[in-house]
């Protein structure tokens, strides 16, 4: 079928009853098969690229199941919905390269992925003070998602464990200018109310280099799942480094805002224009009644097109802040975080991925916003569960979709991971693994996937794992 040095093994997601080295190790699952690109890793310490290792993974791409020259641009939504977007690209999904190892068409009960090594693994830099960079040049990445269009060919991978723990956010409350003392929005009372919070608390979290430093914590990480300012994002910038200063790979790697069809902006993922407002369904180009295409929106975040939906009891949770262009809305619609703006991370080489991307797109978009996941974690012989209510329209969603949901469509398998790689096997917090996403059911929460591939609320002052993305241009290495 194709030259690769094809190694089968069972799926390597999921959590494992022993504590493992700092070399991550692939745990078994019958139902899933992985194929390696190469045991070798696609970037050398001395700043090369190992060409029988990409010439592997062109092979892999060229095959006809995966080839963009093959595909027609993206015009529909899973749903059939319109896809209405001016930037027009070729999509290759997680789905895709699972029927490429497989050979047949994906479904709930067998499916498959491609994996690859990035970089080989820098020895004796373990921990905060080098960055995590043993843990992290130790991790293989999943080939996730291949978007391509006018010669621009980049493929997005996600890597497969959490490399460490990091607090989300901070917990300082701080005053707001011309508001008497801060609030939060409830969204477990009916109707959501404001509540009343402390006021001027400073934080007490510290980041990595208030850790490294000595120093007492920054002030400026307040008790907000705002991404763009967090302790994920700066701490997973700081790890950055420490990772371009061994590797000469800058020039491969692609920003979000130079992807094919710009599908990391927040009009893509979250709907909102650019006064930040949602859009309503169906509505991205119609007028408004004020004559200003770009004033249309929507007041209530979970009938707009970017709030991806999940309904848990008389709860409903939203998953906003997705775009990384700075544009996406707060948790509450037409108001902002009290204490932060949202600010760009468009030129992140490195970041976390999104709900929109993994687990659901949202209303009219996706048609699977109940989710696949493990259903026995424990046990090398499980399959997939699907997360459902007893209605017959969402019993009809695991035939159209094969578990699959999100961007990415991914299922329960491939989003996820072992926790015991992180050495804290009987904890919480090494079972989450952060999302960039805020959840609206309080600003202080963010999303967070599961080792079994669920999606849960995590608060920000909590930790969880670190699963980074990266985009890396094929264009370039076969230039």
């Amino acid at each position: 079928m194709f030259r690769v040095l094809k190694i089968v093994v069972a799926v390597l997601f999921a959590l494992s009853l022993f504590v493992l080295s700092s070399t991550p190790a692939f745990v078994g699952y019958d139902y899933h098969t992985v194929v390696r690109v190469s045991d070798q890793p696609l970037f050398a310490a001395d700043g090369s690229v190992n060409e029988d290792v990409l010439d592997s993974l062109m092979e892999i791409l060229s095959d006809p199941v995966l080839d963009p020259l093959l595909r027609n641009p993206k015009h529909d939504w899973p749903t059939g919905m319109r896809f209405e977007y001016e930037l027009r690209y070729t999509a290759t999904t997680a789905r895709d390269f699972s029927y490429f190892v497989t050979g047949e068409p994906d479904n709930m009960s067998h499916s498959g992925a491609v994996v690859i090594r990035l970089f080989e693994t820098i020895p004796n830099s373990l921990g905060v003070e080098h960055g995590y960079l043993t843990q992290f040049t130790s991790q293989w990445w999943q080939l996730v998602y291949r978007s391509t269009a006018q010669g621009e060919d980049v493929l997005t991978l996600w890597m497969v464990q959490p490399y460490r723990l990091t607090h989300f956010s901070g917990n300082r409350y701080g005053r707001i200018t011309g508001r008497e003392n801060e609030r939060y929005f409830d969204r477990t009372q009916s109707p959501g109310r404001w509540g009343q919070m402390s006021l001027n608390y400073i934080n007490t979290i510290p980041s990595d280099d208030c850790i490294v430093a000595q120093d007492s914590p920054a002030e400026r990480f307040f008790f907000e799942a705002n991404y763009s300012q967090s302790i994920a994002r700066a701490n997973l910038q700081r790890d950055l480094n420490y990772l371009l200063a061994h590797f000469g790979v800058e020039e491969y790697l692609v920003a979000p805002r130079d992807i094919p069809g710009q599908w990391q902006s927040s009009r893509y993922q979250t709907g909102s224009n650019f006064n930040r407002r949602f859009y309503a369904p169906g509505q991205f180009y119609r007028a408004s009644s004020s004559g200003r295409a770009d004033d249309l929106g929507f007041p209530q975040p979970e009938d707009g097109p970017g709030a991806a939906g999940l309904i848990w009891g008389r709860h409903q949770h939203f998953s906003l802040v997705n775009g990384k262009d700075g544009l996406s809305l707060g948790p509450i619609p037409t108001i902002q975080f009290p204490n932060t703006s949202i600010v760009s991370t468009y030129d992140d080489l490195l970041w976390l991925p999104s709900d929109f991307e993994i687990r659901s797109m949202g209303h009219n978009k996706d048609p699977a916003t109940f989710q696949t996941f493990i259903a026995t974690p424990r046990n090398a012989a499980s399959g997939l569960r699907w997360n459902y209510n007893t209605s017959a329209e969402q019993d009809s969603r695991v035939d159209l979709t094969g578990g699959r949901s999100g961007l990415w469509e991914l299922n329960g398998y491939d989003r996820g991971f072992n926790y015991a790689v992180l050495g804290q096997p009987f904890g919480w917090e090494p079972m989450l693994s952060w999302l960039r996403s805020a959840d609206s059911l309080a600003f202080g929460s963010a999303n967070t996937v599961c080792h079994a591939g669920n999606r849960y609320s995590n608060g920000v002052t909590q930790r969880a794992g670190m699963r980074p993305g990266v985009h890396l241009s094929l264009t370039r290495l076969s230039s």
